[in-house]
């Protein structure tokens, strides 16, 4: 998520509000809200009392009186003492990384939205010519990776257009962007997998795949992905809200329902599920990958059918792509692993490790397929440039799949 780098009014600085929905952000949200107040009227609420109950309800002012919801959480003087003595030797690595994130918000946005628009392009040029199961898996991700960046798409205009144009001032748009970007994310990493199993059954189990993995079974998969993910994530629309200029869960009953649900719906079912199957799945093609070429050579078989050779090049393609979203994705979910134990010894350094995993590497993720595409699929290069040129596609009415050919009809 992306939030504004504030800095209260006469003080040095604050820590950005990344980490704004987990309990620890809790405390460093408190504490700078009411001690870098401009009247510093509600010190007093934090600092320990050593009276009675009955000496101090006479002593408190009107002031004090409207702080009605102090967090309760262990060890809060001791991490609020740890975050405020760090604060001045960490400010200039804090500017560093600050600038690095506007250059990726700069980034991202309009190369995903180019990228992804040309790859729909060119799978729909070469739909003809290609695996028909893989060709709605394709199209289906690289609409999910544009609408996947909601949230940075709106800092981009933020950034480049005008403040009053970002919906997430808007209680509406609060509640949709990160509705949009939530389920986008998620449905992201199950077509990837969804995609690697398709080559897992290509190379353990060629023969097979045909029935395995056929239009059908393909297009149910997909069905459920992209309507049983968005419904999982309908508590973004109910628990956000737009408070001030900011967009996030109020309350703290509300705060721990969408800590649970992010934890088990979002976390483990939606990121570390698929992700751990994508890693497997990518470890078993390597290894066949490697004893059929070992079969091969023991064989003395030098010479490679044509399909073989596409299927090969497709399984590296696809291989990279899994690859690459899942080392982009791996530092934010090592961070969400972090924050899923509510644990508040974590120090600053673990804000400035999931600054960068959450702002910085995790928006690569979703544009970045594009050059797998290019550099590893001849036929998506061919077709690319065949489109540049305007040339229209042979072979418009014969469908070229190598693998349907060979499916038994019943």
């Amino acid at each position: 998520m992306y939030h504004n780098f504030s800095v209260a009014p006469g003080k040095t600085s604050a820590l950005p509000n990344v980490y704004r929905n987990s309990f620890t952000a809790g405390i460093l949200e408190f504490t700078n809200e009411f001690r870098y107040s401009e009247n510093n009227r509600y010190q007093s609420t934090i600092r320990k009392r050593t009276c009675n109950n009955s000496s101090c309800s006479a002593r408190q002012s009107a002031a004090e009186n409207d702080v009605t919801t102090v967090p309760t959480y262990n060890n809060f003087t001791t991490v609020i003492n740890q975050v405020t003595r760090a604060i001045p030797s960490i400010m200039p690595i804090w500017y560093l990384l600050y600038e690095i994130r506007n250059a990726v918000v700069m980034v991202v946005p309009p190369l995903s939205l180019v990228t992804n628009s040309l790859s729909i392009a060119v799978f729909i040029h070469m739909r003809r010519k290609m695996q028909s199961e893989l060709f709605l898996v394709f199209v289906c991700l690289s609409v999910i990776d544009t609408f996947a960046l909601a949230r940075v798409f709106n800092t981009y205009i933020v950034l480049m257009i005008s403040r009053k144009m970002a919906l997430l001032y808007f209680n509406v748009g609060c509640q949709m962007i990160n509705w949009i970007q939530d389920f986008c994310r998620i449905c992201s990493g199950w077509l990837v997998l969804l995609y690697t199993f398709e080559r897992f059954i290509s190379v353990r189990f060629p023969l097979k795949r045909a029935m395995i993995c056929s239009r059908r079974r393909m297009r149910i998969a997909l069905l459920c992905i992209l309507v049983l993910v968005p419904v999982s994530e309908m508590y973004d629309l109910i628990l956000f809200k737009k408070r001030y200029s900011s967009c996030y869960v109020v309350g703290n009953t509300q705060r721990k329902i969408y800590s649970y649900m992010k934890l088990y719906s979002r976390l483990l079912l939606g990121t570390l599920l698929p992700y751990t199957c994508i890693a497997f799945l990518n470890v078993l093609i390597v290894h066949y990958m490697t004893r059929y070429r070992k079969k091969r050579a023991a064989l003395q078989a030098g010479t490679t059918s044509s399909e073989d050779r596409i299927q090969r090049s497709m399984t590296i393609m696809l291989f990279c792509a899994s690859t690459y979203s899942l080392l982009t994705t791996m530092p934010q979910i090592i961070a969400n692993c972090i924050d899923a134990t509510n644990s508040v010894q974590i120090g600053v350094v673990f804000y400035m490790f999931r600054f960068v995993a959450v702002s910085c590497i995790a928006p690569l993720n979703y544009c970045g397929n594009f050059v797998f595409y290019f550099i590893g699929g001849r036929q998506f290069r061919n077709e690319l440039f065949k489109m540049i040129r305007c040339r229209k596609p042979r072979g418009e009415y014969k469908t070229i799949d190598m693998v349907s050919c060979s499916r038994p009809n019943y």
